[in-house]
């Protein structure tokens, strides 16, 4: 069994003693800030269009190919989007602009720079912007924007798989702190997995038995958001808990990162829930609760996490310093 507390001893001396930062193979980072940039600004323009862009015939009723009865947005670039989603998106648009792409950049110079877990905030931030540009590219009715929203789901992936090929899984593992301890990340990502179970799968199976497919997908052909959630996010969640229950390195790693996806997507969420309500979709109290409410309070959660994180973080960053000086001066 692996010691972490060695590991981060380790790992501290090989940096010293090489130059190299915790956290990198020493194959450089410049690479993916080029590729990065560009995806920010991919994002940002494409949002701002999104937001501003006018015209469309407003709200109409219309028939399916599948036969069912839908109200459309039918509003400035969503136009052709569900009521739900199209106000929805108008929302998202707002979140990346304040918060997704700055935190993007952020994470971006924080990796340049040669941060210790730099590389592991870069891949939740880069996996959450693959993760949204894919929903785009398959749950979104396609408008004018189809090529920018390939080009950033390419750019994300492409640049989460580059972080991750150069990343030194147990350098960063032993610069990440032992607070929150195993059993509040393990009872926090089973929550995450729990919620979208509960969230998505009873509906799918519903609709497979019964075969009622027109209502639950409306004007698209599958449900892409369920599919993410439940084919990529669950077992992510899933194997980052199993990871941390067999104190492994790559499991801490996996709770990091997911926690910076979690709350990347919880503020796009609420941003979502909170246009779709001025938007005046109508919403029964149950699905506020249940589809609104309970994300906010994991995104929190993951937010509180991640700073008693930094707050732990920062305390051994300062004794370790202050060790050196007394060091120095005996």
């Amino acid at each position: 069994m692996v010691c972490l507390k060695c590991q981060r001893g380790d790992a501290a001396r090989e940096s010293h003693i090489t130059g190299t930062p915790i956290g990198m193979t020493g194959l450089g980072r410049a690479p993916v800030t080029i590729p990065a940039t560009i995806l920010a600004a991919l994002a940002l323009v494409s949002s701002v269009i999104g937001l501003l862009a006018e015209g469309g015939l407003g709200r109409q009723v219309v028939r399916t190919y599948r036969g069912a009865e839908v109200v459309l947005y039918g509003e400035g670039l969503y136009a052709a989007d569900a009521w739900l989603q199209g106000s929805g998106n108008r929302g998202q648009d707002l979140a990346i602009i304040l918060a997704e792409v700055p935190l993007l950049l952020v994470a971006v110079v924080w990796y340049r720079k040669g941060g210790r877990v730099a590389p592991a905030a870069l891949i939740g931030v880069l996996g959450f912007f693959t993760y949204f540009y894919a929903s785009m590219v398959f749950g979104t009715a396609q408008n004018r924007l189809f090529p920018m929203y390939v080009a950033a789901a390419a750019l994300a992936s492409f640049s989460l798989v580059f972080v991750a090929s150069r990343m030194a899984v147990a350098g960063i593992a032993a610069a990440l702190p032992d607070r929150p301890g195993r059993l509040a990340l393990v009872t926090y990502l089973l929550a995450v997995a729990a919620a979208l179970v509960v969230a998505w799968l009873p509906g799918m199976l519903a609709t497979a038995i019964s075969g009622d497919i027109a209502e639950a997908v409306g004007p698209y052909t599958s449900a892409a958001t369920e599919a993410l959630d439940l084919g990529l996010v669950v077992p992510v969640a899933i194997i980052a808990a199993i990871g941390l229950l067999r104190r492994q390195a790559s499991g801490r790693l996996l709770a990091f990162v997911m926690l910076v996806i979690n709350v990347c997507i919880g503020i796009l969420l609420m941003a979502q829930g909170v246009s779709q309500l001025v938007s005046g979709v109508p919403m029964t109290v149950g699905e506020i609760i249940a589809k609104m409410m309970s994300f906010a309070v994991l995104t929190l959660v993951a937010g509180g996490l991640l700073v008693r994180m930094a707050v732990a973080r920062s305390r051994v960053a300062s004794d370790f310093t202050g060790n050196q000086l007394e060091g120095s001066t005996s």
